[in-house]
């Protein structure tokens, strides 16, 4: 077991940077929720549902540490009022498209808040816990980017004689 840090002796910013970080997961997986709720498909309805559930993953992995670290629940305040990242949220008649890029941009801002957090801190478990993050985040931006490349690319789909339905038998 990892021995609890004394909160109010610790100089570092690790405790600050954490709450921070917990903030910005749950306003993730609240967009998340949001959005899928705003769709009809299935299909794309799940993947958000999906990142969404990642993101809680997110928060729920920060909190342990937290917990463990320091042997106290985090503050709600602090919860409520983080603005680390800063969404640039789409017109409210939006497409798909402008969602999917004001995703990309979110979760590569949140990459760089881990990114900043991991040089940041002096504790060698939470810069653990914040590069394991930025390499979750990476993933979901990846991910994100792929997906605008097949709603915006549709050469990147496949050539017409390559449709199993469209070859003579």
């Amino acid at each position: 077991m990892q021995k609890k840090k004394n909160v109010e002796e610790n100089e570092d910013v690790t405790l600050g940077i954490v709450e921070i970080a917990m903030a910005e997961e749950l306003k993730a997986s609240a967009l998340y929720k949001k959005i899928s709720e705003q769709l009809e498909d299935k299909a794309a309805k799940l993947k958000f549902d999906i990142m969404a559930e990642a993101e809680q993953k997110h928060y729920v992995r920060l909190k342990k540490w937290y917990e463990d670290s320091f042997g106290k629940v985090p503050k709600d305040q602090k919860l409520k009022t983080s603005k680390a990242v800063k969404i640039k949220k789409p017109e409210k008649k939006a497409n798909y498209e402008d969602v999917i890029k004001t995703i990309i941009n979110t979760e590569e801002q949140a990459c760089k808040f881990y990114e900043n957090a991991a040089k940041n801190t002096k504790d060698e478990g939470a810069k653990k816990l914040f590069e394991t993050l930025v390499k979750m985040e990476s993933a979901h931006v990846a991910q994100f980017k792929d997906e605008f490349r097949v709603i915006t690319e549709p050469s990147l789909l496949f050539a017409e004689e390559e449709i199993p339905w469209m070859l003579e038998v």
